[in-house]
């Protein structure tokens, strides 16, 4: 069994995906762009905010920065209101804790943000070791990321694996040479087919799986 587990927060501890969509709407609409379904948010949750304005709605770049303050304002108010704690993953993660493994989460969710989440969900922030998310003072990439709790835990990447449900996510874990681990109810891969195009060492078809599934890697 790895010493780390590493998992995302968006798509894998929890469906946040109404809050988004209902945020990124919004102020999409205030800029005169037409709202989305769902489904386009498929393969964009779990990417940088910025990237996820510019791909579904074609914004340009000199908007971005108006776009991620509106979007902070609403999510703020409204979005963190809007989440859905996947079914198992609080008995998962505690069966894993109970192990001796250590847990973090590393999202690029804005920090006040998840701390504000996990707060409000202590049954699951209480299990973490460690969280890294975005701050505006720090420019770091997921791989970045993931060297960096690495590094507060003490543990090798080779003896961690990061669970994630997008393409970003396995990108990054190959980069610092990790298991990935996929999960494939979330909201970035659309089906095991999309995720086999990655290295992936585990697939989670939901969260409850998380802790037998895991057992496996060493």
């Amino acid at each position: 069994m790895k010493k780390l587990v590493i998992i995302g927060f968006d798509g894998t501890i929890a469906d946040t995906a109404p809050g988004i969509l209902y945020c990124m709407n919004t102020t999409a609409l205030s800029m005169g762009y037409n709202p989305v379904a769902h489904d386009a948010l498929f393969g964009v949750i779990g990417v940088s905010l910025e990237q996820g304005f510019m791909n579904v709605y074609g914004m340009k770049e000199d908007e971005i920065e108006y776009a991620m303050n509106q979007y902070s304002k609403l999510y703020s108010i409204k979005g963190e209101e809007m989440i859905l704690i996947y079914d198992g993953i609080a008995e998962s993660l505690k069966k894993l804790k109970e192990s001796g493994v250590k847990l973090a989460i590393v999202t690029q969710k804005n920090e006040r943000f998840i701390n504000n989440m996990l707060a409000v969900y202590s049954y699951i922030g209480d299990l973490f070791d460690t969280v890294c998310a975005t701050n505006v003072e720090q420019d770091m990439s997921k791989a970045d990321m993931l060297r960096k709790v690495c590094g507060e835990l003490e543990i090798e990447p080779a003896e961690a694996v990061f669970i994630g449900d997008s393409y970003v996510d396995a990108i990054a874990a190959d980069e610092v040479g990790m298991d990935f681990a996929a999960a494939l109810y979330g909201w970035g891969f659309r089906s095991k087919e999309d995720a086999e195009q990655y290295n992936c060492k585990v697939y989670l078809n939901k969260a409850s799986e998380i802790d037998y599934k895991l057992s496996v890697l060493d």
